[in-house]
């Protein structure tokens, strides 16, 4: 009985996120409905008043287990306003930009709308199938230099880091769609 449920719970996460694909100009963007990665742990920093990097990378693969055809990456850094309870978020580049007072979601939606390929690099995976893999990787913010000597090696320090590595599912995920074909 246990099995069964956990089954079930799992098809309907799989169900929740479903993951498409659109090009604007020569532009190909994903959207990806129930992906959030504004929850859990991370929402938690947030609260906390850290701000947070995410790396994304979206990789377009001939098949669904691969050879990868052609791959994107972006990073973002997005913060907290715990007053207003709203997010910001900025994008390195040239130039740069930056979005605030934003909901989780619509912060959401903005990084993925900022994490592009050109169509035309997919050569011609443009027209035939492909298979999108899109995942995101929570990192650890470098320690500042600021910590009082000694301060990192105390028992509550280990304990703190000990305890982050089994945030580590929660700061990593990625999910698999296809096949897509790009109408001409």
């Amino acid at each position: 009985m246990l099995a069964l449920a956990l089954i079930v719970t799992a098809a309907l996460r799989l169900s929740a996120q479903t993951l498409t694909v659109k090009t604007v100009a020569d532009a190909l963007h994903v959207q990806a409905r129930g992906f959030s990665f504004i929850d859990g742990p991370v929402l938690n920093r947030f609260k906390e008043g850290r701000s947070v990097r995410i790396d994304f990378e979206m990789t377009v693969l001939a098949k669904p287990e691969g050879p990868v055809v052609r791959q994107a990456s972006q990073s973002f850094t997005l913060s907290f306003d715990l007053w207003e309870e709203r997010f910001a978020v900025s994008l390195g580049g040239s130039p740069p930009r930056s979005i605030s007072h934003l909901r989780a979601r619509d912060a959401e939606t903005w990084c993925l709308d900022n994490l592009t390929m050109p169509v035309t690099s997919l050569g011609q995976y443009g027209r035939e199938p492909f298979w999108i893999r899109l995942a995101y990787r929570i990192q650890e913010p470098a320690p500042t230099g600021n910590e009082a000597p000694g301060e990192r090696f105390t028992l509550r320090g280990l304990i703190d880091r000990l305890s982050r590595r089994r945030e580590e599912d929660d700061l990593a995920r990625s999910i698999d769609a296809g096949p897509f074909r790009l109408s001409n």
